[in-house]
């Protein structure tokens, strides 16, 4: 009887925590209702997701460098693997520009708007012209937003790199012509698959990342992207405050230009630093 009473005891005690646990669920759901809400509604930028997959691309391609650096002579190296990188890069541009389209704030672009209201026919009418017009506006994306974008490889030293230089001749860039003639015929055009296009493309992709207004949002709470003050050789975090933070990114929202802060952003393969004049 004795075990009757201990099993009876345990059972009353699971029964306990799952009931504790299901009004602590609901207690928690309701009280952040909106918070909920909101969540649901965030685009791939505010959810973190153009970010996280930004970061597996680089880290295959640093990995890739372990076995071929990067130098004058090997810039012109292709493979498959290179190949599959360059796709990947430039699809993933691809993808983010129209994700950028989407941004509330940039309803009365009609670049962006012509982009949106491709989507519900699969975006078959979509070009990288669209984009280029749409952001080059916005963002100068032919100067890097007006700032410096560095490879860091180790055999040649720092790198400056402009990927989209050619958006302000209202062209698009070499590597993504190449990239275009290798996605539809890869089997005779593999050499365009080579180690300096996908670094421009990479290049790209991670100066989407630093230039977006979301993103640079989400980009400074998880500390990858800092306001930042000129100290001698370099720069410094200033750990800004939140509020004041939100204050300077919704005045440039607001007036479609760049932060009016220094900011800087590093990861193993690239550094932009854009410092006001």
């Amino acid at each position: 009887m004795s075990i009757n009473i201990v099993t009876e005891s345990l059972e009353r005690t699971k029964r306990f925590e799952r009931g504790r646990r299901a009004r602590s669920a609901r207690s928690l759901i309701s009280s952040n209702r909106n918070y909920f809400c909101r969540v649901t509604g965030l685009s791939a930028f505010e959810k973190g997701l153009c970010w996280s997959l930004y970061k597996y691309m680089e880290a295959d391609f640093v990995h890739f460098l372990e076995y071929v650096p990067y130098t004058d002579y090997n810039s012109k190296v292709y493979s498959p693997k290179l190949l599959a990188m360059l796709l990947q890069a430039c699809g993933y541009i691809d993808t983010v520009f129209k994700e950028m389209a989407k941004f509330s704030d940039f309803k009365n672009i009609p670049e962006c708007q012509a982009i949106n209201a491709l989507e519900p026919g699969g975006y078959k009418e979509y070009n990288i012209g669209l984009a280029r017009t749409a952001f080059e506006k916005v963002y100068s994306l032919s100067s890097n937003n007006r700032a410096s974008l560095i490879a860091k490889l180790d055999w040649v030293g720092d790198k400056s790199l402009l990927p989209f230089e050619k958006f302000g001749q209202g062209q698009s860039p070499d590597w993504w012509r190449e990239y275009n003639n290798v996605k539809h015929t890869w089997s005779s055009a593999i050499e365009q698959a080579n180690m300096d296009n996908v670094l421009l493309a990479l290049a790209g992709a991670f100066l989407l990342n630093a230039i977006h207004y979301p993103s640079i949002e989400l980009l400074w709470r998880l500390g990858v992207l800092k306001t930042v003050v000129r100290v001698s050789g370099g720069y410094t975090d200033t750990h800004m405050p939140e509020s004041m933070f939100q204050s300077m990114i919704q005045k440039a929202i607001s007036g479609l230009k760049p932060i009016g802060y220094d900011i800087a952003m590093e990861t193993p393969l690239f550094l932009y630093v854009k410092m006001t004049p």
